[in-house]
């Protein structure tokens, strides 16, 4: 129990990415793996484990090291320059992204500002025919004369 907790809290306190509990779960693996054999294998191999495992975390620089290298090789400076502007193209992707969200939501808000008045005259308007409606239905307030029958 006390084993889980603490494997629990490891993982934890090791960050959000899961990538950077590979030498953690190298060094567990390789520890237990080696204990078969003694303190010594034991503690040989949970060092290779977390070697094993800062390899596999840092597997993505690895690639790019490589590429870098290979262009390198090869005298691509074209390739190289399009290697550096990848980082830069997505930082400004991200502030378009968010420009244009800022941009829907001012259009949202000016549509819904000037449709305001359109409410507000239909209200009125609907009023207005029903005051009118009401005055041609009541009665004048003073008494009508008949007409007289004399000639």
């Amino acid at each position: 129990m006390i084993y889980t907790a603490i494997l629990l809290l490891a993982l934890c306190l090791t960050g959000c990415n899961l990538r950077s509990t590979y030498p953690l779960m190298g060094g567990l693996a390789g520890g237990a793996a080696g204990s078969i054999g003694g303190p010594l294998v034991g503690g040989l191999s949970a060092g290779a484990g977390v070697l094993a495992g800062e390899a596999l975390k840092n597997k993505d620089a690895l690639i790019e090291a490589e590429e870098t290298i290979e262009a390198l090789s090869h005298g691509d400076v074209s390739a190289l320059v399009a290697q550096g502007m990848e980082e830069h193209k997505s930082g400004f992707e991200n502030f378009t992204s968010y420009i244009k969200k800022i941009l829907i939501a001012a259009a949202v808000l000016l549509g819904c500002y000037l449709a305001i008045p359109i409410f507000i005259a239909k209200r009125t308007a609907r009023q207005c025919s029903k005051t009118e409606a009401e005055k041609h239905l009541t009665r004048a307030p003073f008494p009508v004369k008949p007409p007289s029958r004399n000639p």
